[in-house]
C-alpha cells in the first residue's frame, strides 16, 4: 500500500502538535504522563512567582511551580499549585512551603520545610500547605539600614549643636583663657621636668646605699641559710620540752597544789577585809592601837615619877633604919613588878 504525501503531511502536523502540547504543559510545571501530585499553597504575595520556578528540599529541585494566580473565594490571596516529582517523597503534616529568593539576582522558588515529627500522618495529593514569604534582601537591608541612618542623624545633630556651641563660645575672653591655660600646661611640663631630673640625680646618690642594703640582707639571708639546722634543733628541743612538761603528771599536780592554795589565800584576805577573826579585827579596829598608847602614856608617867622622887618607890638602908615612904597595895607593888621587868635598863 503506497502513503501518499498528504497524509505524511498530515501525520507530521498532528505529531508536532502533539509535541508542541506536551512541551507547553511541561514548561507549565506539569508531567509528561499526568502522574505528578499536585498541592497548594496560599500566599499574601506573589513576589514575582513565575510558572515552572523549582520547588526545593535543602537546596534540590523536587518539582516545580504549575500555577500563580489569585484564589477563587479571596480575591486578595494568591493561591499557588505547584507539583512534587518525587514518588518515594512523604510530606509529613505540619510541614511548610517558604517562598524564598533561589539566587543573588531575585529568582523565586518554593522552599520545602518538612516537620520532623511526623505524629498526625502525612499530606495527600490535592492538599493545601501553609506557607511563609521569606524576606527579601530590599527588607533585610532596610532593617539593618535604617537604625544605623536613624543614628547617624542623631550624631549628626549632636556634631552640629557643639559646633554652634564651640562658635558661640570661641570669643577673644575664651582664646585668651585658653592661651593662659597652654602657659599653666607648659609650666608644669617643666616643674615635672625638673622634678624628674632631681629624681635622677637622687636615685644615683642612693644607689651605692641601696647595694649595701642589699648586700647586708644577702648576708643575713646567708647566715640564716648557714644557721638553719642549729635553729631547726633549738625548735625541736623546745618542742620536746612542752612536750614534757605537758605530760608530766607532778606538773599538774603543782598547779593544782598552787590553785587550792590561792584559793585559801583569798578566802583568808577576805575574812581579813570583812574583820573575821583576830588578824581581821586586829587590821579593821584601832582598840590595840588605842590601848598601847594609853600603856606607853601611864608607863612613861610612871617612869618621870620614879626620877624625880624614887625615894617614894624604893626603900633601902645601910644601917637597918627604915625611911618611910608612900606605902604600896599589893596590886600597885605588882604592876609595878612587871613594869621594871619588861624594862631591865
Amino acid at each position: 500500500m503506497r502513503v501518499s504525501k498528504e497524509f505524511k503531511v498530515g501525520l507530521l502536523v498532528v505529531l508536532g502538535l502533539l509535541l508542541l502540547f506536551v512541551g507547553v504543559n511541561f514548561l507549565k510545571g506539569g508531567s509528561l504522563f499526568g502522574e505528578d501530585r499536585i498541592y497548594y499553597t496560599k500566599f499574601s504575595n506573589s513576589q514575582g512567582l513565575q510558572v515552572s520556578n523549582e520547588v526545593q528540599l535543602n537546596g534540590l529541585k523536587i518539582g516545580q511551580v504549575k500555577s500563580v494566580g489569585l484564589h477563587p473565594d479571596y480575591p486578595d490571596t494568591i493561591l499557588v499549585s505547584y507539583t512534587i516529582d518525587n514518588k518515594e517523597l512523604q510530606i509529613p503534616t505540619g510541614s511548610q512551603i517558604e517562598l524564598i529568593s533561589s539566587d543573588i539576582l531575585g529568582t523565586k522558588a518554593l522552599d520545602l520545610r518538612l516537620n520532623q515529627m511526623a505524629v498526625n500522618g502525612f499530606y495527600e495529593s490535592g492538599d493545601t500547605l501553609f506557607g511563609s514569604i521569606e524576606q527579601s534582601i530590599e527588607q533585610q537591608i532596610n532593617e539593618q539600614i535604617l537604625p544605623l541612618k536613624k543614628k547617624t542623624e542623631e550624631l549628626i545633630g549632636s556634631v552640629d549643636a557643639i559646633i554652634l556651641s564651640v562658635g558661640a563660645f570661641w570669643d577673644t575672653s575664651a582664646a585668651y583663657t585658653i592661651d593662659e591655660s597652654l602657659y599653666e600646661v607648659r609650666d608644669a611640663i617643666g616643674t615635672f621636668a625638673d622634678l624628674a631630673d632631681n629624681l635622677s640625680i637622687l636615685i644615683t646618690k642612693e644607689t651605692d646605699m641601696v647595694t649595701k642594703i642589699l648586700k647586708d640582707v644577702s648576708a643575713v639571708t646567708d647566715n640564716l641559710a648557714s644557721k638553719s639546722e642549729e635553729i631547726s634543733e633549738t625548735i625541736d628541743n623546745i618542742a620536746s620540752i612542752s612536750a614534757t612538761l605537758a605530760d608530766s603528771s607532778d606538773i599538774k599536780g603543782v598547779i593544782n597544789e598552787t590553785k587550792n592554795t590561792l584559793a585559801g589565800l583569798n578566802e583568808l584576805l577576805a575574812e581579813i577585809n570583812t574583820g573575821d577573826g583576830t588578824l581581821g579585827q586586829l587590821i579593821q579596829t584601832d582598840t590595840l592601837h588605842t590601848e598601847l598608847v594609853e600603856t606607853n602614856q601611864a608607863l612613861q608617867e610612871l617612869l618621870n615619877a620614879m626620877q624625880a622622887n624614887p625615894e617614894n618607890f624604893v626603900h633601902f638602908s645601910l644601917f637597918g633604919r627604915k625611911k618611910q615612904g608612900v606605902p604600896l597595895t599589893p596590886a600597885e607593888e605588882k604592876e609595878l613588878k612587871e613594869i621594871l621587868d619588861e624594862h631591865p635598863d
